[in-house]
């Protein structure tokens, strides 16, 4: 946890390699896919309020929020040990986190997230951002990386792999390089008001 949160004050990011084991994230893919079956997906789009607009050169993935008090088991797993991760942010870094929000993500083969900020410049409850990566056996090749920028344009690149969590700063730039498989993953954020 000490690695935690050193990375997250100078950094602004941090990368738990297996937040979920490769069964539970296999788990919470199923419960993705399942949601999809029931064609609940809809096309993601940018901005919000009236700024809102579907853009396919921006970004190209659907997305189905997470109802809390209906979510199935494994995704229930995973959102009970988020919680804990939010107790130890607000302990160590008093951000005073009070909520947060998420779905589930699929980016079809080919498409991509041009590089952003998630916390709005209109004003933004967003904190923390953070995605969980349910993508079995994912290899360098197949694409996909979250990439994550610094002060200076550096950056670093995080593979999508089952089970791995990124946690970063809601005012850092980051895009989604295009994919070249299906890529699917659970998004969202850490508020710092309640829904």
């Amino acid at each position: 946890m000490e690695e935690f949160l050193d990375s997250l004050e100078h950094k602004g990011f941090y990368v738990f390699d297996a937040f979920l084991s490769q069964a539970e994230a296999a788990g919470v893919l199923a419960e993705l896919k399942q949601h999809q079956s029931e064609a609940a997906f809809k096309k993601a789009g940018i901005g919000k309020q009236d700024n809102f607009q579907i853009d396919k050169k921006e970004r190209g993935d659907f997305i189905q929020w997470i109802d809390r008090a209906t979510a199935q088991p494994a995704t229930a797993t995973f959102l009970s040990k988020l919680e804990d991760v939010i107790q130890t942010l607000n302990r160590n870094f008093y951000l005073g986190i009070r909520d947060y929000e998420c779905h589930y993500t699929e980016y079809p083969e080919g498409t991509f997230y041009k590089k952003h900020v998630d916390r709005h410049k209109t004003g933004s409850a967003r904190v923390v951002s953070f995605v969980l990566y349910l993508n079995l056996d994912w290899k360098a090749t197949d694409g996909g990386q979250l990439r994550i920028y610094g002060e200076d344009e550096s950056y670093e690149d995080i593979l999508p792999e089952a089970g791995k969590l990124a946690l970063f700063l809601s005012e850092k730039e980051h895009e989604v390089l295009p994919t070249r498989r299906t890529r699917n993953s659970i998004t969202g954020w850490m508020l710092n008001e309640s829904r």
